[in-house]
C-alpha cells in the first residue's frame, strides 16, 4: 500500500440518474411498508421523498477503488468495516447526481490495511451539495506497510450508555432481504445471492448486505425519535460488528442523549453506531 499516492490520486465524477421507482424499490429493500411509510413509497404521496440513506446507490458505483494508484486490493478479502452518511439537503424525488471520490487514508492496522474513502454527492443540475459518504473497508493482509495508525479524517463512533436503552425495536427480516436489497441498491455482490459464492468466502449461505442492516436501524431510529419523517435525518455512523442472515430479526436498542441516537443487537452486529437528528440539541447517541 502507498497511502500517499492513494491519497494524490483523482477521477472524474460519476453520474447517477434514477426515478421514483428506483427510490420505492430501494424502500421496499429495507423494510418499508405501505401502512406505515406511504412517503417513501407511493409518488403521489404528499411530502414523498427518497429516504436519505438511499445515497447509498450512487455512492456504492461511485466507490470504483479496484486498480486504484496506491492501492493493493483483493476484493475476495475485503470487508466493509464502517460507513458514515451525512446529508446536507433532501434528495430529489428524480434526478441526475454527480458523485466525486477521493481516497482520504489508507491506515496500517497490522493484520490489514483500512482504506478511508470519501463520496461527496451533488445534485447534477443545480449543483447543490446532497451528502457525504466515508466508506471504511479492511483489506485483510494488507497491512504492515508502515503508515498510520489513525487518521484526523476518520469519523469515530460513539460509546455505547450503560443504562438500559430508552426505546427498542425489534422487526423480522425477510428470508428474500438481501435478494430485494440487490435490485433496491444496486450491490449486486455475489455473496448475498449465490450459495456457493458464500461459501467461497466462508459463509454458510449468502449473508445480508451491512447497508441494508442500516437502512433498517435508520427507519427504526426515525419512527422512535423522528415521527418518521426522514427530513430530520442528519447523518449515522455504523461499524458493522458481524453479519446478518436474511430472515434473521434484527433489534435495535436506542439511547437518546440530545442529538444523538445510539444503536446494538443481542448479538452485535452493529456496534458504536449513533444517528444525528435536526432539531436535537447537546450531546447523545443510539444502540442497535
Amino acid at each position: 500500500m502507498d497511502a500517499q499516492l492513494a491519497k494524490q490520486h483523482t477521477v472524474e465524477p460519476f453520474y447517477f440518474e434514477y426515478t421514483t421507482r428506483d427510490a420505492i424499490m430501494y424502500a421496499l429493500s429495507i423494510g418499508c411498508k405501505a401502512k406505515n411509510d406511504l412517503p417513501y413509497l407511493y409518488e403521489g404521496a404528499e411530502g414523498f421523498m427518497p429516504l436519505p440513506t438511499y445515497v447509498v446507490a450512487p455512492g456504492f458505483q461511485a466507490n470504483q477503488i479496484l486498480g486504484w494508484p496506491g492501492l493493493d486490493i483483493d476484493f475476495l478479502r475485503m470487508l466493509h468495516g464502517e460507513q458514515y452518511i451525512e446529508s446536507f439537503e433532501p434528495l430529489p424525488a428524480e434526478g441526475r447526481l454527480r458523485s466525486e471520490t477521493r481516497v482520504v487514508d489508507v491506515l496500517d492496522k497490522g493484520s490489514g490495511a483500512l482504506i478511508m474513502t470519501e463520496i461527496t454527492t451533488y445534485n447534477a443540475s443545480s449543483g447543490k451539495k446532497l451528502a457525504m459518504q466515508q466508506i471504511c473497508a479492511f483489506q485483510v493482509g494488507g497491512g504492515k506497510f508502515g503508515g498510520a495508525k489513525s487518521s484526523p479524517h476518520e469519523k469515530k463512533g460513539s460509546d455505547i450508555p450503560k443504562r438500559p436503552a430508552d426505546k427498542i425495536v425489534s422487526e423480522a427480516t425477510s428470508e428474500d432481504q438481501a435478494a430485494l436489497y440487490r435490485m433496491g441498491s444496486g450491490d449486486l455482490n455475489l455473496i448475498h445471492i449465490d450459495p456457493e459464492k458464500a461459501k467461497m468466502v466462508g459463509f454458510n449461505t449468502p449473508i445480508l448486505h451491512g447497508l441494508c442492516t442500516m437502512g433498517f436501524i435508520t427507519r427504526h431510529v426515525l419512527n422512535a425519535f423522528a415521527n418518521n419523517d426522514a427530513r430530520l435525518f442528519k447523518a449515522i455512523k455504523v461499524r458493522f460488528a458481524s453479519p446478518v442472515l436474511p430472515g434473521q430479526t434484527l433489534e435495535t436498542h436506542m439511547w437518546d442523549k440530545g442529538d444523538r441516537v445510539v444503536k446494538e443487537t443481542g448479538k452485535t452486529v452493529v456496534s458504536n453506531g449513533y444517528m444525528l437528528l435536526h432539531g436535537k440539541t447537546g450531546k447523545g447517541q443510539a444502540k442497535l
